[in-house]
């Protein structure tokens, strides 16, 4: 540190002459006046604005080699600068105290009443800034309040920060984890405690290795069950029979007046592999009867802006149904305006932007409802607990084995085509290979390479390989 002297200092609105000796408070204590080194938060400081901006940091509750880490300083030049702090009467310390103690309170309170923390309000506007969708950020706010209520403990308090040294830290953090793990009995609902905590904590300067240094209860791997769906499909004829079905006036169903809409939803989801939001959401002036292409947005697919999709309809009944809707002067492809979702909203980029009412989930729980008696009616694989308890959810797994099915399991293809960002994550989640797909392809690969063994050992000179 280098030192001034000679000089005269203005030090909290206290004008404060300094001589070779340093410098008095208004309380007799002596200083030596230092001038910083280098630059702080970015720019150069004066001791003044230094002093400044140490006080307002220890006002908002940092402690000590907290700022020093932040500031980039040692803790014990942190700790001089406190004492001039607290010499010129500018550092409120009950304040400070009652911050703190504030921030450690438990108080068993729900995700509504967590939000009113700052600090925890804080997190959750910086998780919306940076595009994390509303929904998942007020999951995480919940579990957080879970994990809280279960260790009685405040959001803070949960960051073990009295623990300077980061392992020990990572291990009290752990430790903590491993019992609300005891008491979350479901893998998926611990996975999303288990990210929120991740969320926060880092939020809160906790660093978490990756890899095998990162603490069982804090890693970010997902649940064991991913990909357990990856086998459920529907035959081609299962399929045909869910379309005559639905095509039936006759047919029986628990809403027989949502039965075209949902012959539609469920013709368009196998064609396209279309979330559900994409379905109700698409708009007939999107549809391009000569190309065949209509215009869809997924919006899970936001937060990486590739929401906006092209879509390409093969299938002649659902071309036939969309350009009689069109040419009658219908808007959407299912339904009337405002039926399954607000008109004015349907080309929202993002979910939080749809406000979707009590009577239009209604409406959609009712094509739900036909969907999941149309299943049970053809049976089969349809039968499956999946479709029954997920029927908009599986026709996306439908979808999949549908189009790899028509197209001998060309992944590529089916991924650009269902919007799938990777080939591993449509294989992983929802294109297992059958046996039999399999069994056939191993032999036709087996007769080929048998077949070629045959004629080189006939014709030698036919052996190509080696030029």
């Amino acid at each position: 540190m280098t030192t001034i002297a000679n000089t005269e200092i203005e030090i909290f609105g206290q004008m404060v002459q300094v001589d070779a000796s340093g410098f008095f408070s208004l309380n007799g204590e002596s200083f030596r006046a230092i001038v910083p080194r280098g630059k702080t938060q970015g720019k150069r400081m004066n001791m003044s604005q230094i002093l400044t901006t140490v006080r307002d940091m220890f006002q908002d509750g940092l402690t000590g080699s907290e700022i020093a880490k932040l500031l980039d300083k040692d803790s014990d030049t942190i700790g001089r600068y406190k004492k001039i702090i607290v010499a010129f009467g500018a550092l409120d310390e009950s304040a400070i105290i009652k911050k703190r103690e504030d921030q450690a309170e438990f108080r068993n309170e729900q995700a509504a009443e967590m939000l009113k923390r700052p600090e925890v309000k804080e997190w959750f506007n910086a998780l919306i800034e940076n595009k994390k969708a509303a929904k998942t950020t007020r999951a995480f706010v919940a579990s957080l309040s879970r994990v809280c209520n279960i260790l009685k403990l405040s959001p803070m308090a949960l960051c073990q920060k009295e623990y300077v040294e980061k392992t020990r830290q990572l291990k009290e953090i752990n430790s903590l984890m491993h019992i609300v793990e005891q008491e979350v009995k479901s893998e998926s609902s611990f996975y999303i405690c288990r990210m929120a905590v991740r969320s926060w904590i880092q939020f809160n300067g906790v660093g978490i290795p990756r890899g095998n240094l990162c603490p069982a209860n804090l890693s970010g791997k997902v649940v064991s069950t991913h990909g357990q769906a990856s086998d459920v499909r529907a035959s081609m004829d299962e399929i045909a029979r869910a379309k005559a079905i639905l095509g039936n006036p006759k047919s029986k169903l628990p809403y027989p007046e949502r039965r075209t809409d949902t012959e539609i939803y469920f013709m368009f989801g196998v064609e396209t592999a279309s979330r559900m939001t994409a379905i109700i959401t698409a708009k007939l002036d999107k549809w391009n009867a000569e190309s065949r292409t209509i215009k869809t947005i997924e919006r899970k697919l936001t937060h990486a802006n590739k929401q906006r999709m092209s879509k390409r309809i093969f299938c002649p009944e659902l071309i036939r149904i969309m350009n009689e809707r069109k040419a009658a002067g219908e808007t959407c492809l299912i339904g009337k305006q405002n039926e399954y979702v607000t008109f004015s909203e349907m080309e929202k980029q993002r979910s939080d932007d749809l406000h979707i009412t009590k009577k239009q989930t209604h409406a959609i729980r009712e094509i739900h409802d036909n969907l999941r008696a149309v299943y049970e009616q053809v049976g089969g694989n349809m039968a499956d607990p999946y479709f029954t308890k997920k029927p908009s959810h599986s026709l996306r797994h439908i979808a999949a084995q549908y189009w790899l099915l028509k197209s001998e399991f060309d992944y590529g293809f089916v991924a650009k085509l269902g919007g799938w960002f990777t080939i591993d994550e449509l294989k992983t989640s929802y294109g297992d290979m059958p046996p039999e797909v399999f069994d056939k392809k191993y032999s036709t690969y087996v007769n080929t390479d048998a077949s070629t063994d045959a004629k080189r050992a006939k014709d030698p000179s036919s052996d190509k390989s080696g030029e």
